[in-house]
């Protein structure tokens, strides 16, 4: 699925380039090589401002057209590979014809740059508020639109939208080709819902196709279907994510892929999230990983509602289905629990997880979490270069007493530290206010160590970076990086870091002498190999 999540803005470009795809923070390279991290390309891209909206005045009107000119106009597009850029053409006088109100000596007029003021045209068109905002995520699932009839208003805006972004994007193709230069180019200079318009245009037209109909009476009116072209391939993503997951109900999900396998067109039995995935006209960006999920939790009906809040793809959220918890995979609970031995992260969702007790066999969970209260700031972005330059600063020479070989310090594995149980509790409502739909909770894991058990409660919203392992051994460090390593096990009696979390320590535990009073800069390096309940623990403290 890392193909339907992500939309590379220039294709002629070798690799993958996260800096040029649509998309921002990228999803190219995002998920880390564990269950539950991320690349720090991706916790870069996190940091970054979206960029402040343009607005444009029109210089044109718009004709008022209807639904089936519209999809003529759409199949005849699909039928065609590119648009002929001669300001002669047809397809000009269509445009300016059919489309904009503009008069026939305009035309006329054209010389051989209009090709550029039809895309600026469009360009200033298509930036208005009247028009879907398809970066929007909540927004992009176009399932809504797919059984259509001519006099159907509430699609009339979206295919109109979707007919002037293909009618731009043809233009971008044909002044690319002419010019000789990538098309790339011209989408970063969009504004940033048009070229969300242009990608809807472009996967729309990839993966459906039109057909026309003429149903008996009573009805009255032309009926278009939208038949996928990509149905099988979806459907076997659908089934290669259940599988990897260990979906409970995978009986269900594979007669559900036998029944529309055998059907043209898409069954009545999926909802808008999951229709828009079976189609495979998804937009780039983690809307297709609620899609899919969408898709599993569709084939058994009798579970759709409890675990209907998924529809508002929150990141921060999850739910238990029978015997396994699943996570997105920016919720703090996945991230944890991504440690565990059997979780995978596929298709942006982390499972099968721990079952707990204090939920529902199937129940939608909201997860309360607050910010992480250490933040990378300009300074830190524009130092972070030299300050981690392998070497240290740069010098003519470079002393060998400058560097040290870092050990492990003790190699024996600690495997006293055990997971015991995954806690939840609702978050209290303050007098007078609304309850909403689905409630937050606090979230804890309890670990079980030494006779005792230990909640570790799971207050912020931080980020595991996945950094590559050091080939084939450990290397020579810089004395002038801090750090401290510490065992696992001695985590036990600390809360804190530097004052970072603002946690007190445990009363009535004796502090170990190297984990007080430690510098802020100091790196904390935690030693968690053994049991996978370790990092686990790691993760969570």
């Amino acid at each position: 699925m890392a193909n339907e999540m992500s939309f590379p803005l220039d294709e002629s470009l070798e690799g993958p380039a996260p800096w040029m795809t649509l998309e921002q923070p990228s999803m190219t390279l995002a998920f880390g090589r564990y269950a539950g991290t991320m690349t720090f390309g991706r916790y870069i891209g996190k940091l970054n401002c979206p960029a402040a909206p343009i607005r444009c005045s029109p210089k044109v009107r718009l004709r008022k057209v209807g639904l089936p000119q519209i999809f003529d106009r759409l199949r005849y597009l699909q039928s065609v590979r590119a648009i002929p850029f001669a300001p002669t053409d047809p397809e000009k006088r269509y445009l300016w014809g059919q489309l904009l109100l503009e008069s026939e000596s305009d035309i006329d007029n054209i010389n051989n740059g209009a090709l550029e003021r039809d895309i600026d045209v469009l360009s200033s068109l298509l930036n208005s508020d009247v028009w879907i905002d398809l970066s929007d995520k909540r927004k992009q699932s176009v399932g809504d639109y797919y059984a259509l009839r001519t006099h159907d208003t509430s699609a009339e805006v979206f295919f109109h939208q979707l007919l002037l972004s293909t009618e731009l994007d043809r233009r971008i193709g044909a002044c690319s080709s002419r010019d000789d230069h990538s098309s790339g180019y011209m989408l970063t200079a969009l504004p940033r819902r048009v070229a969300w318009g242009v990608a809807m245009s472009r996967r729309f037209h990839q993966n459906l196709a039109f057909e026309e109909f003429q149903p008996t009476a009573p009805h009255v009116g032309n009926y278009y279907l939208l038949v996928p072209q990509a149905k099988l391939p979806q459907i076997e993503t659908l089934l290669d994510v259940g599988y990897a997951l260990k979906w409970p109900t995978m009986e269900r999900v594979e007669a559900s892929a036998a029944v529309e396998s055998e059907s043209s067109d898409l069954t009545c039995r999926w909802n808008a999230t999951s229709s828009t995935f079976l189609s495979g006209a998804t937009l780039p960006g983690p809307t297709a990983s609620w899609q899919v999920m969408s898709c599993l939790v569709d084939c058994s009906p009798a579970h759709r509602r409890d675990l209907g809040g998924l529809h508002e793809m929150r990141t921060q959220s999850g739910f238990q289905y029978l015997s396994n918890t699943y996570w997105h995979w920016e919720c703090i609970v996945g991230k944890v629990l991504g440690a565990m031995k059997g979780p995978k992260n596929v298709a942006g969702w982390i499972g099968p997880c721990l079952y707990t007790p204090d939920l529902a066999r199937v129940q939608y969970v909201r997860i309360f979490q607050r910010r992480a209260p250490e933040r990378m700031t300009k300074r830190d972005l524009r130092s972070i270069e030299g300050r981690s330059e392998p070497l240290g600063t740069l010098q003519d020479r470079y002393p060998v007493s400058g560097f040290h070989s870092p050990s492990l310090g003790h190699r024996t594995f600690i495997n006293s530290v055990r997971v015991e149980k995954l806690a939840f509790a609702p978050r209290p409502m303050l007098p007078g206010s609304v309850v909403p739909n689905h409630v937050e909770h606090h979230v804890a894991v309890q670990f079980a160590a030494k006779g005792r058990s230990y909640p570790v409660r799971l207050r912020h919203d931080v980020s595991f970076i996945a950094a590559a392992d050091c080939s084939p051994n450990s290397h020579l460090l810089f004395n002038g990086y801090q750090y401290q390593v510490t065992q696992v096990e001695k985590l036990l009696y600390k809360c804190d870091w530097a004052g970072v979390s603002g946690r007190d320590d445990n009363v009535g535990d004796v502090l170990p002498e190297d984990l007080r009073g430690p510098d802020k800069d100091k790196v904390l390096v935690i030693e968690a190999f053994g049991a996978a309940d370790n990092a686990v623990f790691a993760r969570a403290w």
